[in-house]
């Protein structure tokens, strides 16, 4: 019994003395945790400590690398390009735009450029602009070199072959921005001004290469870009390119029979664009801050007398009169489209011109003839500019179809005249804007009370009278009793257009059947095309003309009407020049070329004395009678009665 009360004392004893067992080992690992726990602090004490060390010693290193970074060498480029070339990641330079000012349509921000902990700031007519200033502005801080300037940009730089360039376009058919890149990568593109309302804007941008730059325009900055790179790569290594759909062609020489094939490409781009420039800078000047500056086409003609250019008119205006308003005593102008009242401006010069040769002047393009007229002086050139592809036979085409089979669609082969519409002649629309066929009967006259009743009155399309002018001159048959016929030394447009089909409306439809009299013949002018095509102007027409001589001031004329704003019959109505030519024949000193006399002038109608010019009403003559030979059709007139006045 004591042996077993004392088992089982020991046994009820026995956990009370493991727990105090696990209580004292508890304790122990108490200690030592906290012993560890403090030679933690204290290592993490220390290691903070070394930390900080490391930390300063990295900070200063990276001080000083940053002060002794040595840049990448690169080729000279754009400075954007060189400075992410020369510092790429950690050290690539940052950008950010601290400020924006100016109005929506002309902003200027300014960015700050970040570099090795230093700022640089440039401002631009857009964010990239900027971007580009401020990156010049490091660049030029670093290496005490002005980066802005892109003569700097070619040295070094090898340009590829025409050949290879050739081969290389008909492989690869590259954007000629991204041809221009690759061949020159010091490139600088710059936004030179914008204008215009927001619905139709135009900006200017300038592509610059070493000491040549060249501009181009378009209704938005990257279709500038675009012209100004095609300018500049015609410049550079004598490119064309294809006037429908502004593909850049191979080859320095001529064409496929569409252009002249005695034209350079290059040579012919750049006066187009001269010409056109030219045009658009005296309108700009003229007519920029009026409400007239809103136009449809435009046109205008450039003198050129021993290599020194000049604008002599310009015009613009897509109507013609309305048949209620024609005018028995010619004080009303018939044809308010652009490109004929620029040729009715050039004989309105003309005549002051012979005045001031018949005064004696040596200022005057003309020299007075012993044997009676006048004489053009040697080096005397008239070229012609319209923005865009004149109405009629010249128009007739499409940029965005092709031929197929029976179809009459353009821009395929051009064809030959009298298929389909190709080739004929047309009428332009009564106070519109198109033209309409001729009508079927070849009998069919215009009369006086006939339009007066409300019969549509038939005024001949632009691209007819451009063929007359090739064919008579646009000197018209007045100053024929004085001078020579004149002719136009090239046509440059403006716009896309099908040279097939242009050229076929200017000359090529006409077949003589018989020899044209002394000193007329078919002319054949370059047709050229611009580096800048321009757009299609979308909104409605205005019924006002506006022209502008020089030395003779602008003139508004109502369209539709035939008249000045102010009802007064305009300076290139009939009478206005017919009245020139009677007083240069009444007061003038020298006599005519033909056998005119001043009592038969006193007496005779314009109708007459139009007729009096025998030779140019027979080259007329056959004009007419070649053109219904070919199947173009017969020359409408307008009623006889309209040309009976007496000055």
């Amino acid at each position: 019994m004591e042996r077993s009360r004392s088992r089982s004392s020991k046994e009820h004893n026995a956990p009370s003395s493991n727990s105090s067992y696990m209580d004292n080992i508890s304790v122990v690992l108490d200690r030592n945790n906290n012993n560890n726990n403090e030679d933690d602090s204290k290592l993490t004490t220390i290691e903070k400590q070394r930390r900080k060390g490391r930390r300063r010693i990295r900070k200063s290193e990276k001080k000083s690398s940053t002060e002794n970074i040595v840049p990448r060498q690169v080729v000279l480029k754009n400075a954007v390009m060189m400075l992410n070339e020369m510092f790429p990641p950690p050290d690539a330079p940052q950008y950010k735009v601290i400020s924006q000012s100016g109005p929506p349509n002309n902003p200027v921000f300014v960015m700050v450029c970040t570099l090795n902990e230093k700022s640089f700031t440039g401002e631009g007519k857009s964010k990239k602009d900027a971007k580009l200033a401020c990156s010049q502005h490091a660049l030029q801080a670093l290496f005490g070199h002005d980066f802005s300037n892109p003569a700097c940009l070619v040295e070094g730089q090898k340009p590829r072959s025409v050949t290879e360039i050739e081969d290389w376009m008909e492989l690869e058919g590259k954007n000629p921005i991204s041809i221009l890149n690759e061949l020159y990568p010091g490139t600088q593109y710059v936004l030179l001004s914008s204008s215009g309302p927001s619905h139709s804007p135009e900006f200017i941008v300038r592509a610059t290469l070493g000491n040549v730059s060249m501009d181009g325009i378009g209704k938005s900055k990257k279709d500038a870009k675009l012209h100004a790179s095609k300018a500049l790569l015609v410049h550079l290594h004598k490119v064309g390119f294809n006037p429908i759909t502004g593909d850049l062609l191979a080859g320095s020489v001529g064409g496929k029979g569409d252009i002249s094939k005695e034209v350079d490409h290059a040579s012919a781009h750049t006066w187009a664009d001269k010409v056109g420039k030219m045009i658009y800078s005296k309108f700009n000047e003229v007519f920029m801050q009026t409400t007239y500056s809103k136009r449809k086409v435009l046109a205008g003609i450039v003198m050129t007398w021993n290599g020194e250019s000049k604008v002599v008119c310009l015009s613009t205006g897509t109507k013609c009169i309305n048949g209620e308003n024609i005018s028995l005593s010619g004080s009303s102008l018939n044809d308010s489209h652009a490109e004929i009242i620029a040729r009715r401006c050039l004989l309105s010069w003309l005549y002051e011109e012979l005045t001031k040769a018949d005064d004696g002047s040596n200022e005057s393009i003309f020299l007075p003839q012993t044997d009676g007229g006048f004489c053009l002086k040697s080096g005397i050139s008239f070229d012609l500019f319209i923005s865009t592809a004149p109405c009629g036979d010249a128009r007739i085409f499409s940029l965005h179809e092709e031929i197929n089979g029976e179809r009459n669609l353009m821009p395929g082969p051009a064809g030959h005249s009298g298929q389909g519409n190709r080739g004929k002649l047309r009428s332009k629309v009564e106070s519109g804007m198109g033209t309409v066929p001729l009508p079927l009967d070849e009998n069919f006259l215009q009369t006086w009370d006939g339009v007066l009743a409300g019969e549509r009155l038939l005024t001949m399309s632009c691209s007819d009278k451009i063929l007359r002018w090739n064919i008579l001159g646009f000197q018209g048959s007045l100053l024929c009793h004085w001078i020579q016929p004149i002719y136009f030394s090239s046509i440059t447009i403006g716009s896309r257009f099908h040279p097939g089909h242009m050229t076929r409306a200017f000359h090529s439809r006409f077949v003589p059947q018989e020899v044209l009299p002394e000193g007329f013949f078919l002319n054949s002018p370059p047709i050229l095309a611009t580096t800048s095509p321009e757009s299609r102007q979308v909104w409605k027409s205005s019924d006002c003309s506006v022209n502008w001589i020089s030395n003779q001031g602008p003139e508004i004329v109502n369209g539709s009407s035939g008249r000045t704003q102010n009802g007064q019959h305009s300076r290139l109505c009939k009478v206005s020049l017919a009245r020139k030519f009677h007083d240069l024949m009444m007061h003038g000193k020298t006599n005519p070329r033909t056998n005119l006399s001043k009592e038969v002038v006193k007496k005779a109608s314009y109708k007459e004395l139009k007729l009096m010019a025998v030779d140019y009403k027979e080259c007329k003559e056959v004009m007419i009678e070649s053109l219904k030979a070919t199947g173009a059709g017969k020359w409408m007139k307008k009623p006889v009665e309209q040309d009976q006045f007496h000055i």
